[in-house]
């Protein structure tokens, strides 16, 4: 008997020049970028826009860009869905994925 393989769809990100926000396909994605990293860098004001609604994996950072470690599963992602859409960085607002 002959079994079909289970097919992952496979995404490619694209880091955009300016952000692209309300885009349907973040609307239906489920969160896949959100769980597709180790962290995304973030500037000094975004450090603080985020421990100010509790970011519990902040990384200050004396030498190199400040980060938001996601650890492949961001802790502001609930139900698939970003709980801080309009607060989230700047890396988050520009990032975009397409079907492979």
């Amino acid at each position: 008997m002959l079994f079909s393989p289970l097919r992952k769809k496979i995404y490619h990100g694209i880091l955009l020049n300016a952000p692209r926000d309300g885009d349907v396909r973040c609307q239906e994605c489920g969160g896949v970028c959100c769980r597709s990293f180790a962290a995304v860098e973030i500037s000094w004001e975004e450090y603080k826009r985020l421990q100010g609604l509790g970011a519990r994996r902040l990384h200050l950072s004396i030498y190199g860009p400040h980060r938001l470690e996601i650890d492949y599963g961001c802790e502001f992602l609930a139900e698939g869905r970003c709980s801080i859409y309009e607060e989230r960085p700047d890396i988050c607002r520009r990032f975009f994925c397409t079907d492979a």
